[in-house]
């Protein structure tokens, strides 16, 4: 009796686990599948601490005809300085 549900048990777990794997990478196959959306913010980096941040979050500062992109006013404000003692 223990046998049969000791070899019972087993298939199950055997059979539970090969379904999760073929379901994972049926899904992970999937044609045309991106694995970032489009509408997905563009990283910046601040040029003060290399900062990486989402282009929605950070600070901008329009000069010279480009976007200069800051995590914070403290980034931005020590930019500002440095430009001023050039």
């Amino acid at each position: 009796m223990m046998r049969r549900l000791f070899f019972f048990l087993a298939t199950l777990l055997v059979a539970v686990w090969w379904l999760r794997r073929a379901s994972r990478s049926k899904r992970d196959a999937t044609p045309g599948r991106r694995a970032v959306p489009d509408s997905a913010d563009p990283m910046v980096r601040d040029r003060v601490c290399n900062t990486f941040l989402p282009r929605s979050r950070a600070w901008v500062v329009h000069a010279g005809g480009e976007d200069i992109f800051f995590c914070s006013a403290a980034c931005r404000d020590k930019h500002s300085a440095a430009e001023k003692n050039r």
